[in-house]
């Protein structure tokens, strides 16, 4: 439907007319599928409008007029993924490009305060020449670094820098009804440092499990805590991505792909690097990650990923190590050494290379693979399931969910890319975050609904195993698959949603809606 002439103008009036358009050639441009959520629709409903506004009062105010003249609207930064887009029409995006300053970095509290636009590139480097390193989401530094856009914003680093839900300080929030609210200690000083207070916390409002994924309102600066970085303010490379050349790895610092005999020995080594705290990055990545993150292009990806399946002796994970001090080094070395010999762990000697080392440090420190080790030769990357748990439970889980797929790939649906379920260690394996690869064809329906079906026997499978919920739940349809089987968690959260979004404004077909 056409905008009404009224609204457009009051648009056009708060950004101004060269950042508000409905031209059907750049509304169709956000309307693209990414292949990334099994479907074999390649478009999605386009927007009616889309804006561009460059700071918090361009926000409220159109915030503000879409509840003034009951339409909704749906906010994304760098949108990695299909979360931003709208199920139906009339909806007006508003695209955060503009806001893109990083606001503060505090060294001494260690935090950094971004807009959603600040890439984790930008932040990563900055922080870098400081001495400090954040979490970066695990799909890749092209997208935000404000927390609360970043999904789950589990990373390679969180091992050892945690997830978005523990790192999430204070935030600014322009709620559904137009309302500007700041949360932790910002709500009431001007400082970013906590989460929580003083005074009454709304983090598990805006952020439970996972991330509203645009279905309460827009985020419009956010701080997180930073880490310590033990490597130098600019890392010695040579290259573009993914052809990084590292001629001198830094001191202390080191890359190993280990792998072992079966998956139990495998989730002891990865519990033993926990208990001794030597990892800096633990992935539980398959060797389809490894070569993805390599590879120049497709004909190289599957030349390495057959070298190195052929080389694995089974499941594997990847492993950097970053000494605070040549004795620290020597420590986590030596560890990791009696650790390998313990459970007979063998290294990948592509990544061990010293020719090769530096630029898998680099690549996967700065979590650049993303895209690559997404849309693969072999097929998009689809039906992703996790959840936060321990990480042996994790990984019996996804062992259990991964059942299917074999099945699917003898009848011809999906693509035979060799690759095992992943799961990743989190804060030296008090958590666990799991996810099944599956390679799929966009472009054929039937092999992306068996994508679909593999979601949602995943889901299935959480419920009946009593796994938990995992953080990729979204939809009225999903919420209410776990309802009933975790205290009713979706009573509260349509309450929520209704509190603080009356008119529904805020589209919310990735979150819940207020329906009774």
């Amino acid at each position: 439907m056409a905008l009404k002439r009224d609204l457009y103008r009051a648009l056009e009036d708060v950004v101004g007319p060269e950042n508000v358009t409905e031209d059907p050639v750049i509304l169709y441009s956000y309307a693209w599928r990414s292949g990334l959520i099994a479907t074999p629709q390649l478009f999605v409903p386009t927007f009616e409008a889309v804006t561009l506004p460059k700071n918090t009062e361009e926000v409220q105010a159109i915030v503000k007029l879409c509840n003034r003249h009951k339409i909704q609207f749906k906010a994304s930064s760098t949108g990695w993924g299909c979360y931003c887009d709208p199920t139906g029409p009339g909806v007006i995006k508003l695209d955060l490009r503009r806001m893109d300053r990083i606001i503060e970095i505090n060294e001494k509290n260690m935090y950094a305060v971004v807009e959603p636009y600040v890439i984790y590139a930008q932040l990563q480097g900055e922080l870098m020449k400081r001495g400090l390193v954040c979490n970066i989401t695990g799909a890749g530094s092209n997208c935000s670094a404000l927390p609360m856009a970043a999904h789950a914003n589990l990373g390679h680093m969180s091992q050892s820098a945690s997830y978005g839900e523990r790192n999430l300080l204070g935030v600014e929030w322009v709620a559904p009804d137009g309302e500007i609210v700041r949360l932790g200690a910002l709500g009431s000083s001007s400082q970013w440092f906590c989460g929580d207070g003083p005074g009454p916390s709304l983090r598990g409002i805006i952020r439970g499990n996972t991330v509203p994924l645009g279905g309460l309102g827009v985020y419009t600066k956010a701080a997180q805590k930073v880490y310590h970085w033990a490597g130098p303010a600019t890392f010695p490379t040579e290259g573009v991505s993914p052809d990084y050349a590292v001629k001198e790895i830094p001191a202390g610092f080191m890359v190993r792909y280990i792998h072992f005999k079966s998956e139990d020995i495998m989730v002891e080594a990865v519990r033993k690097v926990g208990e001794s705290e030597i990892g800096f990055i633990l992935m539980g990545f398959n060797p389809a990650m490894v070569s993805g993150n390599k590879a120049r292009n497709n004909e190289e990806d599957l030349e390495l990923l057959k070298r190195y399946t052929d080389e694995v002796q089974g499941p594997g994970f990847l492993l950097i190590i970053a000494g605070n001090s040549p004795d620290d080094f020597e420590y986590k070395k030596e560890t990791l050494e009696l650790i390998m010999k313990q459970f007979n762990g063998k290294s990948l000697k592509d990544v061990e290379d010293p020719e090769n080392a530096g630029g898998f440090i680099w690549r996967f420190t700065r979590v650049t693979g993303s895209l690559r080790e997404t849309c693969r030769a072999t097929g998009c990357f689809g039906g992703e399931v996790g959840g936060t748990d321990v990480f042996g439970l994790m990984r019996t889980y996804i062992s259990r969910a991964s059942k299917l797929k074999q099945s699917l790939i003898d009848k011809g649906l999906l693509h035979d890319d060799g690759t095992d379920p992943f799961v990743q260690s989190i804060e030296h394996g008090h958590q666990g975050h799991g996810e099944l690869l599956i390679r799929y064809d966009p472009n054929n329906p039937e092999s992306a609904m068996a994508a679909r079906e593999i979601f949602m026997t995943a889901n299935m499978t959480a419920v009946e195993g009593k796994f938990g919920v995992p953080h990729h739940v979204w939809s009225d349809e999903i919420h209410d698959m776990y309802g009933p089987h975790a205290s009713n968690y979706t009573k509260w959260l349509r309450k929520i949603k209704k509190t603080f979004d009356p008119n529904a404004a805020s589209e919310s077909s990735h979150y819940i809606s207020s329906k009774e």
